[in-house]
């Protein structure tokens, strides 16, 4: 790998791919225009050969300057760095720096398994590289090389100090190749993870994009007028077709996540975390714990009631390639409560994980349903009026379950400090995302009071990290002024004074 390597052949095949895929348009608008000819069998071959010819024609203008490209393509590592180089009319050089990168992942889409092959995306705090397909072997050399040269980098900076992060282990004591599995989710919680992740979710936007394209009313007249047939009564029939379409919806939705996240497996080897999950596309993500910014924990009231939580930690990288633009990468989706704890003290035993005290006032809970409380009262009374008679009792289930939420979201709303750390938890519909912030990773804080808020002496204040592009925001709302004070303090010179400190002493098992 320290001389210069050449993309894999079914590389080149990807450039014809990409350039039928930039003509699809024109195709389907030429064919739709000799629709009647087509079918009724009287296209000339003279008509047939000027249109084949054309289309390779475009293809070659399309795909000839991809394919050349990628023919120069060229990459290595030298002197401390990643190399990659290409171009056709001028050439493009990027370095890598090997002790700045944040992330090395390969993604094995199905077709690509079939050669052997693999997209690699290396993630670094600043511009990163997507190489478009190289060799499996290959990109498991790039990780094994990248892995041992960060390692060496840490150590040469870590002597005559000691190590910011404790190890068990050194890269001295593990082979290149060798992972520890930390964690492997089983078949049973493979379908209890999908069963709660928004499975039907996942369906509906297969379903969205399948009727964009080919568009809506045609898709929606034929489904109902099969249910109108069977019942007599319009809106019976409208409750079971949509009925349906929910279990329906429901039960392929699991089966798309439990495709996605087969085999999920989360592997250490000294300062590296690797997930790899994946039945269809196989995908491989690296993170290297000294350059997390933030964990989040996060859980449903679902989850929360069977015990199981997911943890993810973000990354820097200002790359437009990444997939995961927000930086976010997820390394348990779906574990027990107690387990998941024990890893997290494992991997990153220099945070104080504990569950933030709850601090939202009584006079704050009104604010978390008030607003949505009024859109609805109002949209329930113009549809009463205008076109149904029962819309209340809908309206009346439906600020139910606002006020519920807001209420559970209010007692949920929390922050604990501890030195330079932050433990703060978010509230969202139902859902919590328990965020923990050391203060050198903080980039910004916001704190933002209305004359409303002013009045009640509440506040709504936000921590931001660096996070892929867009970074990643922790935010307080609605609690008492001296708790915002108190967070802002924290932020603007690191830590707090003696009796501005909030002592957490509830156990994380009271999660």
């Amino acid at each position: 790998m320290y001389s210069p390597e050449k993309l894999h052949p079914i590389a080149y095949l990807g450039s014809v791919v990409n350039a039928l895929k930039n003509l699809w348009i024109p195709i389907i608008i030429v064919l739709f225009n000799s629709r009647e000819a087509i079918f009724s069998g009287n296209i000339s071959l003279k008509y047939f050969l000027i249109s084949g010819g054309v289309l390779l024609l475009a293809v070659i203008l399309f795909g000839g300057y991809d394919f050349l490209n990628k023919y120069r393509t060229r990459f290595w590592i030298e002197d401390g760095k990643f190399i990659y180089k290409d171009g056709v009319i001028s050439n493009r050089e990027k370095e890598l720096d090997i002790s700045r990168i944040q992330s090395i992942d390969f993604n094995e889409p199905i077709f690509h398994r079939i050669f052997g092959a693999v997209k690699l995306d290396i993630i670094t705090p600043g511009e990163g590289i997507k190489i478009d397909t190289i060799k499996k072997s290959q990109a498991q050399s790039i990780q094994s090389i990248l892995y041992n040269e960060m390692s060496q980098l840490n150590e040469a900076m870590e002597i005559g100090a000691s190590s910011k992060w404790p190890k068990e282990k050194t890269s001295e004591s593990i082979s290149a190749d060798q992972f520890d599995t930390l964690y492997k989710m089983k078949g049973k919680s493979l379908i209890l993870m999908s069963m709660t992740s928004g499975a039907l979710g996942a369906f509906l936007a297969i379903v969205f994009g399948f009727i964009n394209l080919i568009g809506a009313n045609f898709l929606i007249e034929r489904y109902f007028e099969v249910f109108e047939g069977l019942v007599r009564n319009v809106f019976m029939a409208i409750g079971i077709a949509v009925l349906i379409f929910i279990i329906v919806g429901y039960i392929i939705g699991i089966l798309i996540l439990s495709i996605k996240y087969f085999n999920y497996i989360l592997k250490t080897k000294s300062d590296d975390l690797v997930v790899e999950y994946g039945l269809l596309e196989k995908k491989h993500k690296s993170v290297n714990i000294n350059r997390v910014q933030n964990i989040i924990i996060k859980d449903s009231i679902i989850r929360r009631m069977i015990g199981y939580y997911s943890l993810s930690v973000t990354i820097t990288s200002d790359s437009l390639d990444s997939e995961e633009i927000d930086g976010k990468v997820e390394l348990l989706p779906f574990i027990k409560k107690k387990r998941l704890y024990e890893i997290i003290d494992g991997i990153f035993p220099n945070y104080h994980v504990e569950v933030p005290e709850k601090v939202v006032p009584l006079r704050g809970y009104r604010r978390y349903f008030q607003i949505i409380l009024s859109l609805l009262i109002i949209a329930t009374g113009v549809i009463q009026y205008f076109w149904f008679d029962y819309t209340w009792i809908i309206g009346l289930v439906l600020a139910a379950v606002f006020i519920i939420s807001g209420v559970y979201n209010a007692r949920n709303t929390g922050y604990s400090i501890h030195g330079n750390e932050i433990n703060m938890m978010m509230t969202g519909f139902f859902s919590r995302s328990h965020f923990v912030i050391k203060h050198e990773k903080l980039i910004e804080a916001q704190w933002v009071v209305n004359p409303f808020l002013k009045r009640s002496e509440l506040g709504v204040i936000t921590l931001v990290t660096a996070a892929g592009m867009l970074g990643s925001s922790a935010t307080l709302k609605f609690i008492d002024r001296k708790d915002i004070e108190k967070i802002w303090n924290w932020a603007e010179r690191g830590h707090s004074d003696g009796e501005d400190i909030v002592e957490g002493n509830q156990s994380m098992e009271n999660q």
